[in-house]
């Protein structure tokens, strides 16, 4: 179930980049101004964003320090029809690592913002860590605890699905909105760490943590179709933040 969070969260990140992968020429300095459908233009300056800018923020965009990433607060319910059946919660916990992704392949916007966006992205290694609350069932095991959790994803293949739309504000004011995002998520391996299990009891604790941890593959599959949905929504509010910060026009050539 962390599998969800960890990977929801990481890629807030990636697609938040979208929006500041080419901009106006009063933004930092190394930043190049795409073409709308130049596709190498595009892959290559979100990646510099990531390397440049990940742990910084870039304020002229609205966007924020990504590396770490700081999480408030996420709670997730349970579900019965599940394996994984828990109520979770994560307070002031930190997304580390994405600072060191990579984007391999970035689809063109079309003029009119009609074609879906598609992304293909590698993280080497993104770790969630901070307080948690846990209660339910995993697997065959029960599962109740309080303390700090270490999610580590490994050699993380992201491909996201983006649809846009236009809205204008006027002329030369053309804005892009969020209208649907969709993940599809390929780690190589995740591990788990968690203090305060079981009231600190180390044989179920242990237990616990060796069903996880091999297991890790079967957990990740039954949380797939509610990756999606939880990313969706975070990736719409962070995107529409910054993309609404600046017109097309003023991000692109070509518009």
């Amino acid at each position: 179930m962390m599998d969800k969070k960890a990977f929801a969260l990481s890629l807030v990140f990636y697609l938040s980049c979208l929006s500041c992968l080419v901009l106006a020429s009063d933004l930092p300095a190394g930043i190049q101004k795409c073409s709308i459908m130049d596709e190498n233009c595009l892959r290559d300056g979100m990646n510099y964003v990531i390397k440049n800018f990940a742990r910084k923020g870039i304020k002229e965009l609205n966007l924020v320090q990504l590396d770490p990433l700081l999480i408030k607060k996420f709670s997730l319910g349970k579900n019965p029809k599940s394996p994984v059946n828990i109520d979770l919660t994560f307070t002031n916990a930190n997304l580390l690592g994405l600072g060191d992704a990579q984007v391999k392949k970035v689809t063109p916007f079309s003029k009119d913002l009609s074609r879906e966006i598609t992304l293909e992205m590698m993280s080497p290694r993104i770790t969630l860590t901070g307080p948690y609350v846990i209660d339910g069932k995993v697997l065959i095991l029960p599962i109740r605890g309080k303390g700090d959790a270490d999610i580590v994803l490994q050699q993380c293949k992201v491909h996201a699905v983006v649809k846009l739309r236009p809205v204008s504000k006027g002329p030369h004011q053309t804005f892009a909105e969020v209208v649907e995002v969709k993940l599809f998520l390929d780690p190589s391996r995740v591990t788990y760490k968690f203090t305060g299990l079981f009231n600190g009891e180390k044989a179920p604790s242990e237990n616990f943590h060796a069903l996880v941890n091999e297991s890790w593959l079967e957990v990740f599959n039954e949380l797939k179709a509610d990756i999606s949905t939880a990313m969706g929504l975070i990736f719409k509010s962070i995107l529409n933040r910054t993309l609404g910060k600046l017109p097309l026009e003023q991000l692109f050539t070509g518009v």
